[in-house]
């Protein structure tokens, strides 16, 4: 349990852009959390120091998912968005965004426009107070380098469009930009560190 918070922390913390929302794991976590605090009464001092330190941890690295992963939303709102409308018609859709970011995203890219709008742009001339749709996103950087391991021996996987195909070994810590390996890493055949 602690090897995967860890892990969906770190691959959200280093990924260049969002990767599945885990929401449904952190409510679980926070609730657990809240269900151990309600017992104390009946712990000793001692466990009851430990068990608040862990839970303190716990809380620390939900907090710390959370925030990255509204960094990355603020950062990318409307591509956030633009994505996840793509995304929402197909069956075999990964939904990036949780329903809560969803609106968050939407609320935000709504008010960050209206903001711009009213502070700078009704202020210039005529062809240049107009946001342009596709000049206004901002996409993250999918060719960004990562550092991954590999969790499990895959074959054939062409990490460089420039060289030619190569095995992976269980255990192996390459680096590699991002988008060649971003469909391992939704698969779960490897992890960033």
């Amino acid at each position: 349990k602690q090897w995967y918070q860890r892990r969906v922390r770190v691959n959200e913390r280093v990924s260049p852009y969002l990767q599945e929302s885990q929401q449904e794991v952190v409510d679980c976590l926070l609730e657990q959390c809240q269900s151990v605090e309600e017992n104390f009464s009946r712990a000793s001092p001692f466990a009851v120091g430990v068990h608040q330190l862990e839970i303190q941890r716990i809380r620390y690295m939900a907090t710390d998912y959370l925030r990255t992963r509204l960094h990355k939303i603020e950062k990318h709102a409307e591509y956030a968005l633009e994505e996840q409308k793509d995304q929402d018609g197909g069956e075999d859709a990964v939904l990036k965004l949780s329903p809560a970011e969803f609106i968050y995203a939407r609320e935000f890219h709504r008010n960050f426009q209206n903001h711009l709008k009213d502070t700078a742009l009704k202020h210039m001339p005529n062809p240049f107070n107009e946001l342009k749709k596709s000049e206004s996103v901002t996409a993250p950087n999918l060719n960004s380098f990562v550092f991954f391991k590999v969790k499990e021996d895959i074959n054939d996987v062409l990490v460089d469009p420039r060289e030619i195909p190569k095995d992976l070994t269980q255990g192996e810590i390459h680096i590699s930009k991002f988008l060649p390996i971003a469909t391992l890493l939704d698969q779960g055949k490897i992890h960033l560190v």
